[in-house]
């Protein structure tokens, strides 16, 4: 059998987010752009052309949502964290690249942090 890569790709998922420490940031959400490569395994991949045989984006796409949603978070690199090890409880994900950004906490310059086993 050959070896093979799955991934699916997630990218610039933009959201508004209760994040960070100074006090305009507790009282005001602000954009975060989420990106996520998620390698799977090749055991999960479909047969046939069935959405009941592979993992549906949108599943992926509901939880992050669900976690930025939840709280308000202090720091970029716990949100991250957070999204990370929800994604590689999956018994089907080997591993998962998650990267968040801020592209407006500087009016010169974007901010993320990026976190990765694969």
């Amino acid at each position: 059998m050959v070896n093979r890569k799955r991934k699916i790709f997630i990218h610039n998922f933009e959201m508004m987010a209760s994040i960070g420490v100074y006090e305009n940031e507790r009282k005001n959400k602000q954009k975060i752009i989420i990106n996520l490569d998620i390698l799977l395994t090749n055991s999960s991949e479909p047969k046939a052309d069935d959405l009941m045989e592979t993992q549906d984006y949108s599943q992926f796409r509901n939880e992050i949502k669900n976690i930025v949603q939840s709280q308000h978070f202090q720091l970029l690199e716990i949100l991250v964290e957070k999204i990370h090890s929800n994604l590689i409880k999956k018994d089907f994900v080997i591993g998962a690249t998650v990267k968040i950004s801020k592209p407006t906490i500087f009016p010169d310059a974007e901010v993320a942090y990026e976190l990765s086993d694969i």
